[in-house]
């Protein structure tokens, strides 16, 4: 994988996905599962990854149009997104949010990226025709590469769940 493994993806807004498909992506695709999936590999059964919902914020009464509009003004990116090589199911919004020592309350998982600058990544779904966004935080790969290959997709090592709506919150994100 080199360095310019990553391209500037335009951001499709025309399909958004259900959140079933968004969460088939991430665990079968992407490879990602909790830690009380891991049996299931032992048993030559694929996991199943599912997300709670107080991993991922709904958008009642927002239009897409509207989502869009809300994450501007809070600072994503919501056009074009550094993409790496994997992709992603659907629309996808980031958000640099610097060194996570300068986040309210780390937690010692976010501490971990301590010597990284990362970013809000947020996959935008549908759930019985609500927008959702379920954010993750990662090393950035506009400046980490490296860091953001090798954390995210080889170590699997990214903020998910109640953190990571935490901080979306944070930044403006209802």
């Amino acid at each position: 994988m080199t360095e310019d493994s990553f391209q500037e993806a335009k951001v499709d807004w025309t399909h958004i996905p259900s959140l079933q498909a968004l969460e088939f992506h991430i665990g079968t695709v992407l490879g990602f599962y909790k830690p009380t999936e891991k049996f299931a590999i032992r048993l030559k059964r694929p996991p199943k990854f599912s997300l709670n919902p107080d991993e991922y914020i709904l958008h009642r009464r927002k239009s897409v149009k509207d989502l869009v509009e809300m994450y501007e003004n809070n600072g994503f990116e919501t056009r074009v997104i550094l993409q790496d090589p994997f992709g992603h199911k659907g629309p996808t919004v980031a958000c640099p949010i610097g060194f996570p020592f300068n986040l309210p309350n780390p937690s010692p998982q976010l501490r971990r990226f301590n010597r990284w600058i990362c970013r809000v990544h947020v996959e935008i779904a549908y759930s019985d025709e609500i927008l959702l966004s379920v954010p993750h935080i990662e090393p950035d790969p506009a400046f980490h590469k490296l860091a953001h290959l090798w954390d995210t997709f080889i170590k699997k090592h990214v903020i998910r769940g109640e953190e990571a709506v935490a901080i979306l919150k944070f930044l403006g994100v209802q």
